[in-house]
């Protein structure tokens, strides 16, 4: 049976990306390791990156 876009442990997501980017990350994958392990590892450090620049923004006082 077919599930929707979401379940309990994760959600479904669909974007496009430039040719050259997809080439990239084909090159730079690891032995094994699928495109959706890259991409959320990917998206990981992204949220942290993020979060560390959004904290140092944060005026202390």
């Amino acid at each position: 049976m077919a599930t929707g876009t979401k379940n309990a442990k994760s959600q479904k997501l669909q974007a496009r990306a430039p040719h050259d980017v997809i080439e990239e990350m084909e090159a730079l994958k690891e032995p094994g390791e699928s495109t959706a392990q890259f991409i959320v590892t990917s998206l990981q450090g992204e949220i942290k990156r993020r979060q560390r620049q959004k904290k140092q923004e944060t005026p202390k006082g």
